[in-house]
C-alpha cells in the first residue's frame, strides 16, 4: 500500500482551512457547526482502514442527529478524514449528543467533534478524555509523553481493527437480514410467505444469519495480514456451515452466503491492511481457495453447475462479484430501492437453484419475467412481484443465487466506497 507521510506543516495549514469552512458556514447559516476529525498519531493520518472508520462513525452521527443536519460536507484528505455538519439544534446540546458519540465505543475516543456555537466560540467538555492506554486524563499522558508514540499508535491501531472488525460482521449480518425480510421476493422466503421452501422460514433465516457473526469477523481478521492462510479461511467456512446447521436443524439457508460474504470481507480485509481494489482481491482470494479446497459433490450447485454449465457462487468471486455489483449500483443509483437491485439481479444472473430445481426454463423465466418487470412503472410492480412470487410457488422454484448476491450488494453498498 502507497503510504503517504504528513508533516506537521501540512496538518497546520489544513487546520487553517478547517477554521475557514467552519467560518463560512457560521455565518451562512447562522447555526452551530459541528467539526469531525479523527486523533491519529504519527505521521499517517489517511489509510483505507482510517477512512472506513471515520465513515461508519458519521453513520453512527447520523443517526443521532437524524432530521437536524441543514449542511454537511465531508473530505478524505491526506491530513486525514474529517467533516463539517451545520446542525439544527442549540450548541449545548449538540456537545452532549457529540461527547456521548465520543464515548460510545472504544474506537469512538480517537473521534474528535467539537462544537462552534453561532457566537464563534469553540464549546469545551465538562468532562476530562481519558487516554487510549492507562485510562488517565489525556493531557497529563501527553504533556509527560508518559506511554511513548510507539505505544500510542500500537493501541490506536488496535482500536480502529477492533471496531472495523465488529461493524463488518454486523454489516454482513445485517445484509443476510434485510435480504430475507424484503417482500415480496419471488419464490424466496420473506415476511408474507415461505415462497417455494417448505424447511425453512423467515425467523429461521434471520437465527442463521446471527450464527455467522463470528465468521464473518474471523474473514475479516483473516485478511488482515501479509498474506491469507486459505486453510484457515475454509475451515472458518466450514466450520460456520456447521453452526449454521445447528441452529437450522440441518437445512441449508446460507451455504451460498457463507463462502461469497466470507471471501468479500476476507477481501475488504486485505484492502485495509495493504490497501488496493477490493473486488481484485476477492478474485484472487477465490482463486487461491479453488487450489485449496474441492467442491462439494453433492451440493446444488455443482449438480447444476455440471449439468448447465453454470459457475454458480466460485465463478462470481473469481471474476470480482460482477452481478452483486451491478446490484450495489443499482441500490446506489435508484434510491436503494431493494426491489430495482433484486430485479436486476435476476434479469442476469445464472442461477443455479434455479437451475437445479427447474432447469433452463425456470431460468428463462425468472429472467424474462424479472426484465418485464424493470421496464413497468415502480408503482405498478407490486403486483407484479407478487404474482412472479405465486409462479415461483406454483413452479417450486426459487432463486437462492441470486438472494446471496442481493445480501451481497447490501454489503458491498455499505462498504465498498471510492476510495478503496
Amino acid at each position: 500500500m502507497s503510504i503517504q507521510e504528513i508533516t506537521l506543516e501540512e496538518v497546520l495549514e489544513n487546520r487553517e482551512r478547517r477554521v475557514r469552512r467552519q467560518t463560512d458556514r457560521l455565518e451562512e447559516y447562522q447555526a452551530p457547526v459541528l467539526s469531525i476529525t479523527m486523533n491519529i498519531p504519527g505521521e499517517v493520518k489517511k489509510t483505507p482502514l482510517i477512512d472506513f472508520v471515520f465513515l461508519q462513525m458519521l453513520k453512527d452521527a447520523e443517526t443521532v442527529f437524524s432530521g437536524k443536519i441543514l449542511s454537511r460536507e465531508e473530505y478524505l484528505f491526506p491530513t486525514g478524514p474529517e467533516a463539517l455538519w451545520v446542525i439544527a439544534l442549540p450548541a449545548a446540546m449538540i456537545k452532549e449528543k457529540a461527547m456521548a458519540l465520543e464515548e460510545s465505543t472504544p474506537a469512538g475516543r480517537l473521534m474528535d467533534l467539537d462544537v462552534i456555537g453561532q457566537d464563534g466560540i469553540k464549546r469545551s467538555r465538562q468532562e476530562v478524555r481519558s487516554c487510549i492506554i492507562c485510562g488517565g486524563p489525556v493531557a497529563v499522558c501527553a504533556r509527560s509523553r508518559a506511554h511513548g508514540l510507539d505505544a500510542v499508535k500500537e493501541k490506536t491501531w488496535e482500536l480502529l481493527t477492533e471496531f472495523a472488525f465488529d461493524r463488518l460482521a454486523e454489516l454482513a449480518v445485517c445484509a443476510l437480514v434485510n435480504e430475507a425480510r424484503l417482500t415480496p421476493k419471488p419464490g424466496l422466503v420473506d415476511e408474507a410467505n415461505t415462497g417455494a421452501h417448505r424447511d425453512m422460514d423467515l425467523d429461521m433465516l434471520c437465527a442463521s444469519a446471527e450464527s455467522l457473526r463470528s465468521y464473518f469477523k474471523t474473514c475479516v481478521a483473516l485478511g488482515f495480514g501479509e498474506s491469507v492462510d486459505m486453510e484457515a479461511l475454509v475451515k472458518a467456512g466450514l466450520d460456520a456451515e456447521k453452526a449454521m446447521l445447528r441452529v437450522t436443524r440441518g437445512v441449508n439457508t446460507h451455504r451460498g452466503a457463507i463462502y461469497a460474504l466470507g471471501i468479500y470481507l476476507c477481501a475488504l480485509g486485505r484492502v485495509f491492511y495493504a490497501g488496493g481494489d477490493v473486488f481484485e482481491a476477492a478474485a484472487d482470494l477465490a482463486e487461491q481457495q479453488a487450489a485449496v479446497s474441492s467442491r462439494d459433490e453433492k451440493s446444488h450447485g455443482h449438480i447444476a453447475m455440471q449439468k448447465y454449465s453454470a459457475g454458480g457462487a466460485r465463478e462470481e468471486a473469481l471474476q470480482g462479484f460482477p452481478t452483486a455489483r451491478t446490484g450495489a449500483d443499482s441500490l446506489r443509483d435508484s434510491g436503494d430501492d431493494a426491489h430495482q437491485a433484486m430485479l436486476v439481479i435476476l434479469s442476469d444472473i445464472r442461477d443455479t437453484n434455479l437451475l437445479y430445481r427447474g432447469g433452463e426454463d425456470a431460468l428463462e423465466y425468472v429472467q424474462t419475467t424479472a426484465q418485464e418487470l424493470l421496464e413497468l412503472p415502480q408503482a405498478k410492480r407490486g403486483d407484479a412481484l407478487r404474482a412472479m412470487d405465486r409462479e415461483c410457488i406454483a413452479r417450486d422454484i426459487s432463486p437462492g443465487g441470486a438472494a446471496d448476491m442481493l445480501a451481497l450488494a447490501f454489503l458491498i453498498r455499505d462498504t465498498a466506497k471510492g476510495y478503496y
